[in-house]
């Protein structure tokens, strides 16, 4: 066996970790942004508008304009769990698979 599919055999265990089309694990950022795509497709469809923004030197982010100023939520892996967060303090942040993930910044947004 190559060392490459060596390597491709220890990342495709059942571990739930994302990998690319060649096996391998995907980046930080685009888990990042399957995250934050996934969360802008719940909040549209619960008639709220937001934008995945891809800055080329820091990490993605979900805008979601509102009147007063936009919430900006990025995600975070955090202890080996994936967190939507949208400040610093311990209310302000939800597990990526919490099923009430999206209600959550949707209320924020109001």
């Amino acid at each position: 066996m190559a060392s490459k599919d060596l390597v491709r055999a220890r990342f495709n265990r059942n571990d739930g970790m994302p990998t690319n089309k060649e096996g391998f694990p995907q980046t930080t950022k685009a888990q990042q942004y399957h995250h934050l795509v996934t969360l802008a497709w719940e909040l549209s469809r619960r008639g709220l508008r937001a934008v995945v923004d891809l800055p080329l030197k820091t990490d993605p982010v979900l805008v979601v304009p509102r009147t007063a100023s936009a919430v900006r939520v990025m995600a975070c892996l955090h202890r080996g769990t994936w967190l939507y967060t949208w400040g610093r303090g311990s209310g302000q942040r939800v597990p990526v698979t919490a099923d009430d993930a999206a209600d959550r910044v949707w209320e924020v947004a109001q």
